[in-house]
Formats: C-alpha cells, structure tokens, sequence
C-alpha cells in the first residue's frame, strides 16, 4: 500500500459508510411507502368516494361560516321550521294543510281525478302539446326574433327597465313614482281614503246598480207608450181619411153664421 493509498483511506471508508446508510434509508423508505399503500387499499382512503373523505367534506359543508352550518345552528332556519307550531307543524298538523290537500274529494284528487285538469293538460291535442307542438306558443316565443329573443336582446325591453337610470331605478329612486304613490297623504293613500275617489265609484256602482230595475221599468213604460201611440196613429188615419169624404156643406157650414139661441129670461 503506498502512501496516497494509505492517506485516502479514511475518506474511502466514510464515503463507504454514507453510501451504506443511504441504502438503509431508501429500503426503510419503500417499506414505509408499500405499508402505507396497503393501509390505504384497506382503509379507502385513495378513492375518491371514501367515508374519511366523505365525513370530511360534510364536515366542511357544516362550518358555522357555510350556507349549511347557519341553516343547523339552534334558533336557526331549519329550527324555526321544525319548532312546535312552526310551518312544518302547521302544515302536517291535524285539518291542515297537508290534510286539506289530501283529503278524499280534496284539491289534490280533484286535480288527479279522471278527466279533471291535470288529464286536460296532458290529454291528446291538449294545452302542453300545444304549447309544445311545432310552431306552437313555446315555439313563436324562443323563435328567431321572437318576442323572448326581442325582451332580452341587447338594448331590448327588459335591459332599458334594468339598466342604471332606466324605469326600474327611477321608480324606485328616493322621491321617486313609488315613493310619491305610497308615501303619507300620497296618491294611493288618497285614492283608497274613505270617502276618497274608490269609495265614490264605489257608491256610484251601487246607485247604478239601484237604478238598473227602474230603468227596466221606463223601459217597459216607453214601450207600453210606443204601442199608445201607434194605436192612436192607426185611429187618426182612417178619421181623416172619414172627414175627406165628407160633402163640402158640410164642412162649410160651421164656417157662416150660426143662429144664436136666445138665452134671455121672460117677465117676471
């Protein structure tokens, strides 16, 4: 051995040392890879779907600061909507709503029943497949150009109402028509006031109402009249008819002078 030899050993024999503990690290590192893979496959926690995965995700949709967790707080939506006497209770509750719908002749069964609206709707040429048959309503509505295509197209109806200082803002703009119409003492206050403007149209429909049987009554009065006077016509005709074959004396006699007739009283 000569004498770099013998120098460079020390160096040899580390580096022989690194490159040895470098393999047990890496054996160590498959080993724990292969072991966690397996727990994996057992556990399914690489699947997307996996229960870990899907507690997890519910658990995040249920934070205090999401939709799903305020909606789960106590006193809150889904509380209010479950509490004694609440909506939900009401409705299923005894003569209520549910029960009212349910019930045999009740709205539901009426609108199900055999020939009743809903079979109308559906029945062969009935209003769905009209409005759904070509060239139907649904069909002029979403043409080409259409009117659903006019409303919604640029600068169209619905965008002037929308649009910022259109009609919608405008009308409901402080001070606006809005505010004037249902502010105090305004224009609708006013209009349904009592003794106000729909009040009177009110009481001018029930005295129209009132005078309906009586102008029945002129009406039948004006035709008993018509008839009057269509028999009195009928009753002049045939006079005038008799006094133009009268001879001419005796027309002309009530013309010269009558004898008079002596009223005057004899001595007394």
């Amino acid at each position: 051995m000569n004498l770099v030899s013998l120098m460079t050993l020390p160096v040899r024999v580390g580096l022989a040392a690194a490159d040895v503990g470098l393999g047990i690290a890496e054996a160590s590192l498959v080993t724990v890879r292969t072991a966690v893979a397996g727990t994996g496959v057992v556990t399914g926690m690489n699947s997307q779907g996996s229960p870990l995965q899907v507690i997890s995700q519910l658990s995040s949709l249920a934070a205090n600061d999401r939709p799903l967790g305020q909606a789960l707080q106590p006193g809150g939506p889904l509380d209010r909507l479950l509490a004694p006497g609440g909506p939900v209770d009401r409705l299923t509750s005894e003569g209520g709503t549910l029960e009212r719908l349910l019930e045999p002749g009740g709205p539901l069964e009426r609108v199900l029943a055999k020939d009743g609206p809903l079979d109308r709707v559906l029945a062969e040429d009935g209003t769905l497949e009209r409005l759904l048959a070509k060239d139907g309503l649904l069909d002029r509505l979403t043409a080409e150009q259409g009117p659903l295509e006019r409303l919604t197209a640029k600068d169209g109806a619905v965008e002037r109402l929308t649009a910022p200082d259109g009609l919608v803002d405008r009308a409901l703009a402080e001070n606006g028509i809005l505010d004037t119409l249902l502010s105090e003492g305004g224009a609708f206050e006013r209009l349904i006031a009592e003794g106000g403007p729909l009040d009177q149209i009110v009481a001018l429909s029930e005295t129209l109402t009132a005078l309906a049987p009586n102008l029945e009554r002129m009406s039948a009065s004006i035709d008993l009249l018509q008839e009057t006077v269509g028999i009195l016509s009928a009753a002049v005709g045939p006079l005038g008819e008799l006094a133009g074959k009268l001879p001419g004396r005796w027309l002309n006699k009530g013309k010269g002078d009558r004898p008079g007739v002596d009223y005057t009283l004899g001595p007394a």
